[in-house]
């Protein structure tokens, strides 16, 4: 399981991006998050979600915030 990024609310299905639905409808509309999802997901499928296939395959990030030359605090 994994949480929001926005709100921190819990994700209980398998989705690419680590966005709730009150959060992605909140930013984007039913409509347009409903195709984000769809896409996303099918790119995750094809693999050409290069970060996260790389990070299931060896659970870890593929980058630290540190190496982007700033810090999330």
């Amino acid at each position: 399981m994994t949480k929001c990024v926005f709100c921190g609310a819990d994700i209980l299905d398998n989705r690419s991006m680590e966005i709730c639905d009150k959060c992605g409808v909140g930013v984007w509309g039913p409509k347009q998050w409903n195709n984000i999802k769809k896409t996303t997901d099918e790119a995750r499928d094809r693999g050409d979600l290069s970060l996260f296939k790389e990070q299931e395959e060896n659970n870890e990030p593929s980058f630290k915030w540190k190496d982007l030359g700033r810090s999330i605090a």
